[in-house]
């Protein structure tokens, strides 16, 4: 997302709208980026614990040396390499040699191949064992994943909510300037608005839309600065939004899937949308497992099986034929009772306290869907009569101008029609800003987001 970054900072003319917004947010923000930094750690710590029981050790050199007091000595050299298994299994390959002498001793040299195969029978306690000792590092594993997604859905929600303020309010203070343009273009004009009295009134009028204005000024720098800040980029121009224009009378209008979709339909791609279910299903997953595992495991039998082969052997200087030894070996252990017990205990107790969780948050999707989509219906009729009642003061303003400035209204007339019209005007934008907003908290609640984003866990 280099690309979108070096954009926005350099190229003042780019247009921003949500879907680059949560590209660019979740690729430059500060707090995703510790998030994900946070889970990359706990990601290697994972990896390092399992690790050291999944080590492949390419060189084993292991010498040796007997000795007795009737003279007689041996020495053996062997060198190999082994690999061991999570779940306790291991493989190992080596070559070495054996030498004797002594008193009473022939020479004797030996060389030699043995390999060696270690497995659990019957039993996973040993991947138990291993995987309960990981707890803390699975614990932390899965907190540090459910922190980034929360890292990534709450600071995108933030930047798209200074978007979603800053459109609607850029609205409302060029529609305050072309008001004030508007009353200026007619105190302006002598050879209709001739008394001082009225000028004063228009004048008055226009001061307090200047101190309107800038009030409007100080809000959209202050939005500017905190979208900049969400983006993590140098600069936003207010140019550079993308005017999101809701009319209800075009298809496919801002915000019409929420309104005419089935709130079913919305749920169920709400829950398919959601990473952290991904994530908590993990879990869920490997409880199972272990519960699995403690269920099973009440013995621990492990066999080993192997052979050596010696290629060459020398006894009294003469050279022997070649030949293979094998060797197998069982070792069979009863688990603690009480250790499986619990294990099982606990396992159970994890499943049940990530059933509920997932329930309660499927509840929680569901319940905010049809609050917000509720509100917006309503929101969307509310935006329409004050869409009509705004055409209506266009009208009645647009008459009494007419009138007036043939000297067949009053003064305060005209400003009495021309504050109603700056009013309605105002209201109906902070109807759009609430429309947006609630928009806004849709997309985050059914993950919209994660749509846009290759978000990796």
């Amino acid at each position: 997302m280099t690309g979108l970054y070096s954009q926005v900072n350099n190229d003042t003319t780019s247009m921003l709208y949500p879907d680059n917004i949560i590209k660019i947010t979740f690729n430059n923000n500060d707090r995703i980026k510790s998030a994900y930094y946070q889970l990359e750690s706990a990601k290697y710590n994972f990896k390092l614990f399992e690790s050291e029981y999944t080590q492949f050790n390419p060189l084993i050199v292991a010498p040796r040396i007997n000795m007795n007091s009737g003279g007689e000595y041996a020495t053996e050299m062997v060198a190999g390499m082994q690999k061991e298994f999570f779940n306790g299994a291991s493989i190992s390959t080596s070559i070495g040699n054996n030498n004797a002498w002594g008193r009473g001793l022939e020479m004797a040299n030996i060389n030699f191949v043995e390999t060696e195969i270690g497995f659990p029978l019957f039993s996973s306690s040993r991947a138990l064992e291993r995987i309960i000792k990981r707890t803390f590092e699975e614990n932390e594993l899965y907190t540090k994943n459910l922190g980034y997604v929360d890292a990534v859905r709450t600071n995108i929600k933030e930047a798209l909510e200074m978007y979603y303020d800053l459109v609607p309010r850029i609205k409302t203070y060029e529609a305050l300037i072309e008001y004030r343009s508007e009353l200026n273009t007619i105190l302006m004009d002598d050879s209709k608005v001739t008394s001082i009295v009225e000028k004063e009134q228009i004048a008055g009028e226009i001061t307090n839309l200047t101190s309107n204005i800038t009030g409007w000024e100080i809000t959209l720098y202050s939005l500017q600065l905190n979208m900049q800040l969400m983006m993590n980029v140098k600069q936003v121009n207010l140019e550079q939004l993308m005017k999101i224009e809701v009319d209800f009378s075009e298809p496919g209008y801002f915000g019409e899937y929420y309104i005419k979709e089935a709130t079913d339909t919305i749920y169920q791609k709400a829950l398919s949308n959601d990473t952290e279910f991904a994530v908590l299903g993990i879990i869920k997953k490997n409880a199972e497992e272990k519960m699995r595992l403690a269920e099973k495991g009440k013995w621990d039998i492990y066999a080993t099986t192997g052979g050596r082969y010696n290629y060459y052997e020398l006894l009294r200087k003469e050279r022997q034929d070649n030949f293979f030894m094998a060797d197998a070996g069982i070792k069979i252990k009863i688990n603690d009772r009480k250790v499986l017990q619990n294990t099982v205990a606990k396992a159970q107790a994890d499943i049940y306290a990530i059933d509920y969780t997932i329930e309660d948050r499927r509840k929680l999707i569901q319940s905010d869907i049809l609050q917000l989509k509720d509100a917006l219906s309503k929101k969307k009729e509310q935006m329409i009569s004050t869409s009509a009642s705004l055409k209506l003061w266009e009208r009645t303003y647009n008459a009494k101008k007419e009138l007036y400035l043939g000297e067949q209204e009053s003064i305060e007339n005209l400003l009495q029609a021309f504050r109603s019209l700056v009013d309605t005007k105002e209201t109906s934008l902070q109807l759009e800003n609430k429309y947006l907003d609630l928009i806004r908290d849709l997309d985050y609640v059914c993950g919209v987001y994660f749509t846009v984003i290759n978000i990796q866990n």
